[in-house]
């Protein structure tokens, strides 16, 4: 287990009032990866501020912490199991009461030398994620009433099986998908906003279902790959609305592109809304 800002904080109560009365600590977090061949993630965030990232440095993970230790608490556990990195991380709220999002800033880098699967449950919180060249093999995501962002910018090194985000009364935005190389794309959204960007660079077919219940999406697809959609609706409450390319009905609510059926790499989007409403666009 490793916490070492609350035994610093033992420490200092024996002397004097703590320092951090009334504000904000500082620690850095390095998780030495211990020979590990991959890493797998857990990250449970209740609130605060949440930035994620990808480098190139040997540790399977860093982390730079502000925190206010009179209403956050958090513990980092790391151990090996086989050749695999298990990575535990938790901030926790002390009481009931709100944290402002400055009461808990996260930096959190991990490294680009290991496959990574990466699970994570972010509460009310201002979270932007960049997985940009991270080899990320699967990923789970549960996001509460929160403001995020998810990005790929450039080619996943490695294949993702599955990805999976399940989206409360968020608003969130997910760029680059097209570049996750993901085989099986699952979204769920609530009472949301949401843009969902599938444009990069596919290397294999896919199959992406997206639920949207109370909440507008707005999902933009690449106009250069053949793509089927499953369309479903729960009545005149909700709708679902296609703009830029030429789709063919072949069945009821459900549509292909001319070039789908004999094409191997290829989309097929399963469209499911329920009291809210979803545009497609087709863009390059």
């Amino acid at each position: 287990m490793r916490n070492f800002a609350r035994l610093a904080v033992v420490v200092v109560s024996l002397a004097s009032p703590p320092l951090w009365a009334g504000g904000m600590e500082h620690v850095r977090e390095a998780v030495d990866a211990e020979g590990a061949d991959r890493v797998e993630a857990s990250l449970e965030f209740a609130a605060g501020e949440l930035n994620i990232r990808g480098d190139d440095i040997s540790d399977a993970a860093v982390l730079e912490i502000d925190y206010a230790p009179r209403r956050v608490d958090y513990t980092i556990d790391y151990n090996k199991r086989g050749s695999t990195g298990i990575l535990d991380m938790e901030s926790v709220l002390r009481s009931r009461h709100d944290v402002d999002t400055e009461d808990n800033i996260w930096d959190l880098t991990f490294s680009t030398r290991y496959p990574l699967s990466l699970d994570m449950e972010i509460g009310a919180s201002d979270a932007e994620i960049d997985l940009s060249g991270l080899p990320v093999e699967e990923l789970r995501l549960d996001i509460g009433a929160a403001s995020g962002t998810l990005t790929f910018d450039r080619l996943n090194p490695a294949t993702m099986e599955s990805m999976d985000i399940d989206a409360g009364a968020a608003s969130m935005e997910c760029d680059g998908l097209g570049y996750a190389n993901c085989r099986e794309f699952s979204f769920s959204g609530g009472a949301g906003s949401f843009e969902l960007d599938f444009r990069g660079d596919w290397q294999a077919a896919a199959d992406i279902s997206i639920e949207i219940g109370l909440g507008s999406a707005d999902i933009y697809l690449p106009d250069d790959i053949p793509v089927r959609i499953e369309a479903d609706t729960d009545g005149w409450l909700s709708s679902i609305d296609f703009h830029g390319d030429d789709l063919d009905e072949v069945d009821d609510n459900e549509y292909e592109t001319s070039d789908y059926e004999h094409a191997d790499l290829r989309l097929t989007l399963k469209l499911e809304v329920g009291l809210g409403s979803a545009d497609v666009y087709f863009k390059h």
